[in-house]
């Protein structure tokens, strides 16, 4: 048997011990891995497409364990998280795929017990952002906003006249400035930040000036009043933010002003209240 099984247009199930490659009956133990493997395998059996054939995916993935293996990876949350933040990014990158809205998964337990340890339901859906539903207690959700992930995933949203420049950013905000130009952060909105490419995604910030070892979407930036969140890209060079390595995937808050710096110093941003 297949570890993943399609029950349905929008429902999957999955079987922990195929995944994991162990004997038929053998109790295997869930992990962020074998969580992140099978959402992967799902996102992959999506065959919807755009009027242009470009492939879509969906966004909204929730999966349902039994209470027993939900206890069990319930302590692991945090890796759980970041494991699925790579996987999503790789996943639809790979697949230069369009999206609906924001990524995110949710995993809960079988309320009506009746799913068995080692297996999992996952129900997908295309869900546009402002109508995700609120998390309830007790779930464990990942969310991975678009633009979070803009330099893994093909969000074609967005047309070149998105770049950000100096002449247009007019909102108030912070500003980001470095050794090529500055630009105005628009307060609550996030930006992906990279060296000057054709066709960048919505929201870009062109770093010009930057040199080979800044990636052409290596971060994101999103501005607060007073802070300022800085997230790694996860197949992006190293970034540090105020001396602190940034993780593949991760992202870090920080209060402003700041230093970033890009590629082990090839290029250092700095972020300033006006």
């Amino acid at each position: 048997m297949a570890a993943l099984h399609p029950d349905g247009l929008d429902q999957f199930r999955v079987r922990f011990d195929e995944l994991a490659r162990v004997r038929r009956g053998q109790a295997v133990q869930i992990d962020p891995f074998l969580i992140a493997q099978a959402i992967g395998l799902v996102v992959r059996a999506c065959s919807v497409r755009s009027a242009t054939g470009r492939p879509i995916v969906w966004n909204d993935y929730r999966m349902i364990l039994a209470r027993l293996d939900f206890d069990r990876i319930r302590p692991l949350q945090g890796v759980l998280e970041r494991d699925l933040k790579t996987v999503l990014a790789q996943e639809a990158k790979a697949r230069e795929a369009e999206l609906v809205g924001e990524l995110r998964v949710t995993v809960v337990f079988d309320e009506a017990d009746e799913i068995s340890p080692g297996e999992g339901v996952v129900r997908v859906a295309f869900v546009p952002t402002d109508k995700l539903a609120t998390p309830r207690a007790g779930e464990l959700t990942v969310r991975l906003d678009s633009w979070a992930a803009a330099g893994e995933i093909a969000v074609r949203a967005g047309r070149p006249d998105d770049t950000v420049s100096v002449e247009d950013a007019t909102a108030a905000g912070p500003v980001l400035r470095w050794p090529g130009g500055e630009a105005r952060l628009r307060l609550g909105q996030a930006f992906v930040l990279g060296r000057p490419h054709p066709e960048p995604p919505a929201q870009f910030i062109a770093l010009a000036g930057a040199g080979a070892k800044v990636n052409k979407q290596q971060l994101w930036i999103a501005a607060g009043p007073t802070s300022v969140r800085v997230g790694r890209l996860a197949r992006a060079n190293p970034v540090h933010v105020g001396g602190r390595a940034v993780g593949a995937g991760a992202d870090v808050e920080v209060e402003l002003p700041v230093e970033i710096s890009l590629s082990r110093g090839d290029l250092v941003l700095s972020v300033q209240r006006t």
